[in-house]
């Protein structure tokens, strides 16, 4: 481990991005909010996620894990997607509100782009079929050469899951295509079967497909072939993890607002057993 630098990283557009993405949110949803009358206050508690999404991405982007990512670990990159896909882009969208994209996206023609986008198909595509697309090996390693391919690569990961995690945490943007419970569990399920089979390919693999680190990761005491394959597991076994707490939760509120479940609950309150 002689000579790895372990210090955090100072990136101007990185930290400068992430300060205008806190203060434009914090300024929105207090005092902007309450003078302009724009909506219902948001929760502290999804606050707090939202900013805890924010602290998600600076652990991804400015932590010792991004030099890690850049030149020695392929587990360490796997780690640093799965931050910004799986952690923050989903605790940004629990901290939002729906007047939020009402006030802050005024036109009729973004809504309508967004409603689309943010549709169960169009949104599966986009988010898996961009987490596959940049996991081709020879794109991959491309992206870890260029430093603005990396940049895009991240921007394509963060901006993919906003609309990937949008069907099952997102606000409602037209009303008319709210997606059911049935359709959110249909959704996650079919997600997460695309994770894992990503996850899984890299894992199982015998061969190391992502050549850009070389024998790096020698100097940390790990084998090639053995850090892709924790990087793999990192991606199956955290994606799964991710994927069945969400559907418990979506399947446990279906069946709490479902219409036998408050029939059953009416007869307990006038006492008919």
């Amino acid at each position: 481990m002689i000579g790895i630098s372990i210090n955090w990283v100072f990136e101007p557009s990185i930290v400068i991005g992430l300060a205008l993405w806190t203060i434009t949110y914090t300024l929105a949803v207090n005092p902007v909010r309450r003078q302009l009358h724009w909506g219902e206050p948001i929760p502290l508690a999804r606050q707090m996620a939202f900013h805890l999404g924010t602290f998600s991405a600076v652990v991804a982007l400015l932590s010792p894990l991004d030099t890690l990512s850049d030149v020695y670990l392929f587990s360490a990159h796997m780690t640093q997607h799965m931050l910004l896909m799986f952690v923050a882009a989903p605790l940004w969208l629990i901290g939002t509100s729906g007047w939020m994209i009402q006030c802050l996206v005024p036109t009729h023609k973004a809504h309508k782009v967004l409603a689309w986008l943010t549709q169960p198909v169009i949104a599966f595509l986009t988010f898996n079929g961009v987490m596959w697309l940049w996991h081709i090996p020879f794109i991959y390693d491309a992206a870890l050469q260029h430093e603005p391919l990396h940049i895009i690569e991240h921007l394509l990961f963060i901006g993919t899951a906003l609309i990937g995690w949008w069907p099952i945490l997102g606000p409602a943007i037209d009303h008319e295509l709210t997606t059911s419970p049935l359709m959110k569990l249909g959704y996650l399920v079919a997600s997460m079967i695309a994770c894992s089979a990503l996850g899984v390919l890299i894992t199982l693999s015998q061969h190391q497909l992502f050549t850009y680190y070389g024998n790096a990761s020698l100097s940390l005491g790990l084998k090639p072939l053995d850090d892709q394959q924790i990087g793999g597991a990192i991606m199956w076994v955290v994606g799964d993890m991710i994927y069945v707490s969400l559907i418990g939760l979506v399947f446990y509120r279906w069946l709490e607002n479902s219409p036998s479940t408050l029939h059953l609950e009416n007869h307990k309150s006038i006492g008919v057993s």
